[in-house]
């Protein structure tokens, strides 16, 4: 090819792209078309005590987030060439994981689960279930007893693999696990590759921050509850020999939370309770982790003695497969969970969210399969609204809501709303919006605050995105 047709040619290319990028961009957003994700998130790589330096990284990052996550063929292009990187360094992967391949599950013991309506996560080679499978309704727990027990599988042994490092500060491991009933359900879990001392470091910011945002205002409680990964269980050793546990960390933190803070996390002590409680191959919680982490947190808010939601229907999607983000990131699709969710039922209330959203029109759109099938679909982030506020004008606690959150809240906002008169909730990408702290919440009548992320960010700020700062003089 001639230099000239060559420059015509790239020139061309560029022109398209500078063009369709952000076509793309804006018509996913008005809702017309859905672009196949990767889980490639991006976002301003740093805060400045500056709203215009400020205002600039934001759009740096979205000018960043157009022209790669929307640049056509871009998600595919690069889910063929990691699947392939991965299938070849397997073999390799797997001598190096030699050390610490098999591994026998201890004993199951009585369940932290709340119904026997529990789910099991889906073996990756299992058929999905009907789309609409309707488990009893389960009655709320007497208050005061222990929830039922679980009678699901549990694990018998397993086998781990290294996977790849995945570029933002964490390893990838595969693990394949056989279950009781003899089925078998493969994962993908992850370990920090940051350096102990850094996240650490981090981690003793991260409570110095909480307890300074807890003093603003005293007439506000605050409270604390983590959404716990894997790496937390004391067994993380025993199932990734070389890999740390975190939870002494986690504990750590905890003590360095002030008298006046109560907190709590989500119990992810053993394979099982990952199996039962989160995606198989994303970090955030299923369905069910949810539901047990709003009984976490309204008991720990209002008492023993709190009246708990029903955790409800069952509905397992048909069709409704779902490539986390460990799986996208990874390119690594032998794993998939099968998307389900629960109606609770809640009584009538308000939301307000990022996008008009009704849970019966989700409902009908997920059971009547006119969702997304595109191998890089999103099911969390599709079915699960980001809520900013809800109302429920039934309720009558005399208790307001500010939580704040990360993409966690999905899911979980409008069932843990459900326990308050109102709810204002600020994922972290938002909290900055909040301004002064003790004028938005003497505002708002906020009567609680609920710091609730995930740990690799309510900890340890693993991805140095942390927001909290933004509230403090």
């Amino acid at each position: 090819m001639k230099p000239k047709t060559f420059v015509t040619v790239v020139t061309v290319l560029v022109l398209l792209l500078t063009v369709t990028c952000p076509a793309l961009k804006t018509a996913e957003t008005l809702g017309w078309i859905e672009m196949p994700k990767m889980g490639n998130i991006i976002e301003p790589e740093r805060t400045w005590n500056s709203a215009a330096l400020d205002a600039a990284e934001r759009f740096k990052a979205g000018a960043e987030d157009v022209y790669v996550n929307y640049s056509p063929g871009y998600a595919h292009i690069v889910t063929a060439l990691q699947t392939a990187q991965a299938e070849i360094n397997r073999p390799f992967n797997a001598l190096l994981s030699a050390g610490l391949k098999e591994g026998s599950a201890e004993p199951a013991k009585p369940a932290d689960t709340l119904s026997a309506d529990s789910p099991s996560n889906m073996p990756a080679e299992a058929d999905p279930a009907p789309a609409e499978t309707e488990a009893l309704p389960t009655e709320t727990e007497p208050p005061g007893e222990e929830p039922a027990a679980e009678s699901g599988p549990t694990v018998v042994s397993f086998a781990a693999n290294f996977l790849k490092a995945s570029g933002d500060g964490l390893n990838l491991y595969t693990i394949d696990a056989q279950m009781s009933d003899g089925t078998e359900i493969g994962l993908i879990t992850s370990a920090f590759s940051t350096p102990e001392r850094i996240y650490h470091q981090r981690m003793e910011k991260m409570a110095s921050q909480v307890n300074a945002i807890a003093a603003l205002d005293p007439n506000v409680t605050p409270w604390v509850y983590v959404c716990s990964r894997l790496q937390d269980a004391a067994c993380f050793s025993d199932i990734i020999p070389g890999e740390p546990s975190t939870g002494p960390l986690v504990d750590e933190f905890f003590g360095l939370l002030d008298d006046g803070i109560t907190y709590d996390r989500l119990k992810i002590d053993s394979l099982d309770d990952s199996i039962r409680k989160l995606f198989l191959t994303d970090h955030h919680w299923n369905a069910y982790g949810m539901y047990e982490a709003y009984c976490d947190i309204v008991t720990m808010m209002f008492g023993e003695d709190a009246e708990l939601r029903p955790l409800g229907v069952r509905y397992d999607v048909e069709g409704a497969d779902y490539y986390g983000t460990f799986a996208r990131t990874s390119g690594y699709r032998a794993y998939r969970d099968s998307f389900f969710f629960y109606d609770y039922d809640l009584p009538k209330h308000t939301l307000v969210a990022d996008k008009p959203c009704d849970f019966q029109e989700r409902k009908e759109t997920y059971l009547s399969g006119k969702f997304s099938k595109d191998i890089s679909a999103d099911h969390y982030v599709s079915f699960y609204p980001y809520a900013q506020y809800l109302r429920y004008p039934d309720n009558h606690t005399g208790r307001i809501l500010l939580l704040l959150g990360d993409s966690y809240s999905r899911g979980i906002s409008e069932l843990l709303s459900s326990a308050f008169d109102e709810a204002y909730i600020f994922d972290y990408r938002r909290i900055r919006e909040i301004g002064d702290y003790r004028v938005y919440v003497k505002k708002h009548g906020i009567t609680d605050v609920l710091f609730m992320q995930y740990s690799l960010r309510g900890v340890f700020d693993n991805q140095n995105d942390n927001t909290l700062d933004t509230l403090l003089p």
